[in-house]
């Protein structure tokens, strides 16, 4: 058993306890919050909290669900995400109706269908005295977190939401790095040779604000400062599952942001938005136990957040929502079961699995067996779960007729995965029954959770864009 697996262990353990140690009231009277935590799970439908907390029963060898922290939290309700011109929202417009309050067409950041501009949230924080800060485990101009702070009707203009970021007051903002790219009539993204990441960074350190790969020094900063895994290329941050340092992560960034928020000793405090970006790239290849550790990293930097509020119990607000489901995730289709233990012999995301068998290839490996190994070592595919003889034709054919061929890849939207690959863990998904209905995203209702500081008063909300209201609303002021 890997350092990975025995972590993951202990993560679900003290994921467990967190549930248990949430603040499971609301603090119901006049009083303005203090400090405002505003949690976004990108893609994060309730069957991927549901799913998540089966997961981790199936882990801990428990036959008793014990929910995540958020679950657990007094207010539970659910939204609805449609966007101005779509039944099923893009990213970018249900960030603009989180961040604004705005209904927006799809691709569109900060501004109406018209096209104007609308106040956010944060910029909203700013005005009323508080210090603003923005976390996510992807770009810091991916659509998100891009939404509490630009305003342009194209959510693939990165660089024209970076000098949007340097015109605002935020103090803090962290994510994986700064995206470039252009936006292509087909909505797909090209790199700009003329605009790399390292001379977007550049860009910021010229307005004078930081910019620093370090988590402490962020959260020592004084003055403006952007915490990036990386400033010279734009990659993302591996899966959770994946990953085997934890320096850069959903939880260091958040645990920076909330040490330099709190250090900057505003009277008015702090508004905190953290963004769990990757859990809706495993969504899209539809990776579900990927899924599940990005939402039990997600959870894990709420209960910091749980944490922060038992010291300032009546000063505190806690939302959580997501800004739309991805993957159209269903548990259920055999039997009346859900068999969460048979993801247990899974050990690396699809796309991690995908280099590797691609690097076989590459070194000019053709063995059927050799790669079946490989499969079986990283699914838990044969070794702990039977693979049936018409599975295994599936996976020959596609080894033998797409793969060694070089055939198409399987488009995940952000990632690309070797069709032989998503196969397999498909049919590890039938095992487990459960099923995905979408490639992209749906229109399901969006859960919302809240704890603290009025929070009784978001039971009112229908729709995802009542919640920014509702927050300015508690700081005294209109969005």
């Amino acid at each position: 058993m890997n350092k990975r697996v025995l972590n993951i262990g202990l993560a679900v353990v003290l994921l467990l306890l967190s549930a248990v140690a949430c603040v499971l009231t609301y603090v119901s009277n006049d009083a303005k919050p203090k400090y405002l935590f505003y949690f976004i799970g990108d893609g994060m439908g309730q069957n991927h909290v549901i799913a998540t907390e089966q997961y981790n029963a199936a882990v801990a060898g428990s036959k008793e669900i014990v929910p995540l922290c958020f679950s657990e939290f007094p207010v539970h309700t659910f939204v609805t995400s449609y966007s101005a011109t779509n039944l099923v929202t893009d990213s970018a417009a249900a960030g603009t109706a989180l961040a604004t309050g705005v209904k927006t067409a799809n691709t569109y950041i900060g501004v109406d269908a018209e096209g104007v501009p609308h106040r956010s949230i944060a910029e909203a924080a700013i005005e009323e005295g508080y210090a603003v800060g923005l976390v996510s485990n992807v770009g810091i101009n991916h659509a998100t977190p891009s939404a509490f702070y630009g305003h342009l009707n194209d959510r693939f203009g990165f660089a024209k939401l970076v000098d949007s970021y340097i015109a605002t007051d935020i103090a803090f903002i962290a994510g994986s790095t700064i995206m470039r790219g252009k936006n292509n009539s087909d909505g797909s993204v090209t790199a700009n040779a003329s605009v790399t990441t390292a001379s977007l960074a550049a860009k910021v350190r010229e307005a004078g604000i930081t910019v620093t790969t370090n988590p402490a020094e962020a959260a020592e900063a004084t003055g403006r400062v952007m915490l990036l895994a990386s400033d010279t290329k734009d990659q993302h941050i591996p899966y959770a599952i994946d990953r085997k340092f934890d320096t850069h992560s959903l939880v260091s960034f958040t645990k920076a942001a909330i040490a330099n928020l709190e250090k900057r000793g505003s009277k008015r405090g702090f508004f905190l938005m953290v963004e769990g970006g990757k859990l809706d790239y495993a969504a899209h290849e539809h990776d579900a136990v990927a899924t599940f550790h990005e939402v039990n990293e997600f959870a894990e930097c709420v209960a910091v957040a749980v944490e922060f509020a038992r010291r300032h119990p009546k000063e505190t607000l806690i939302v959580v929502t997501a800004d739309h489901e991805t993957g159209g995730m269903s548990l259920g289709w055999d039997n009346y079961e859900v068999r969460m233990k048979k993801f247990l012999g899974q050990k690396c995301s699809a796309l991690a699995l995908t280099a590797e068998i691609q690097k076989m290839r590459d070194e000019g490996k053709r063995d059927w067996a050799e790669y079946k190994r490989v499969i079986s070592e990283r699914l838990g595919l044969w070794s702990q779960v039977e693979v049936t003889k018409e599975e295994e034709r599936e996976l020959r054919n596609s080894f033998d007729n797409i793969f060694m061929k070089r055939g198409p890849m399987v488009d995940g939207l952000y990632n690309k995965n070797e069709h032989l690959v998503y196969l397999a863990i498909r049919i590890l998904s039938r095992h487990a029954s459960l099923e995905w209905t979408s490639m992209l995203h749906t229109s399901a209702h969006t859960p919302l959770y809240v704890s603290g500081v009025g929070a009784e008063r978001f039971f009112e909300c229908r729709d995802n864009t009542d919640i920014p209201k509702t927050i300015a609303t508690l700081i005294g002021c209109q969005l």
